[in-house]
């Protein structure tokens, strides 16, 4: 067998170990265009529409990529979560949506999540993701609604852009992409070797 032939088959069996069939699901069913049949698992309608709405304030449509709901991150995150993760978690992470939900409805005086703007969402974010270091050690070190909703918004940020650079359109057309990896060429300039690119998943 050929070198090349060998190390193919190498990275595709490792993977394949990585990326279980469930993920790899996950991703095709969560990719192009949006899915209106969609029916949530873990998380209600109104949590998963809030939760679609924080997700695009995070990464919002450019005029040259994607944002998070037209890649539908909401749907890759519930169906993840339903079908990877385990009952526990699965339990405190519907405990920490429904607290942001009630807690941003009464924030707002917002009955309805459709009543809601991005703008309305944005001051959400600034409240949580912008606190200064001493907020933040408050937060890890009490239970209370702000601390809740640091911890989800939190989490949901980094899932949201694991997602999103997991996502077919953004690992083919945004990042560097070689469906079969080649040669190594060493120390070499990233703007030379991807034009400024990080590599694709």
């Amino acid at each position: 067998m050929e070198r090349r032939d060998a190390l193919k088959n190498l990275g595709l069996s490792i993977g394949g170990i990585t990326m279980s069939s469930t993920v790899v699901g996950l991703l095709q069913s969560c990719s192009g265009k949006s899915n209106l049949s969609w029916n949530p698992e873990i998380f209600d309608s109104q949590e998963a529409e809030l939760i679609t709405k924080t997700l695009e304030v995070i990464l919002p449509k450019t005029d040259d990529i994607p944002g998070a709901t037209e890649l539908n991150l909401t749907q890759f995150i519930d169906g993840y979560i339903k079908h990877v993760s385990g009952s526990e978690e699965q339990k405190s992470i519907k405990k920490l949506a429904e607290k942001y939900l009630s807690t941003t409805k009464a924030t707002l005086g917002k009955k309805n999540v459709s009543d809601m703007t991005l703008d309305d969402i944005d001051s959400r974010l600034a409240y949580y993701l912008k606190a200064d270091k001493s907020q933040i050690d408050q937060w890890s070190n009490e239970d209370s609604d702000d601390a809740s909703n640091y911890n989800f918004l939190n989490s949901l940020r980094s899932r949201g852009v694991s997602a999103f650079k997991m996502s077919e359109y953004i690992g083919e057309k945004v990042l560097a992409y070689s469906p079969i990896p080649g040669q190594q060429i060493g120390c070499v300039d990233l703007n030379e070797a991807t034009g400024g690119k990080a590599w694709s998943i």
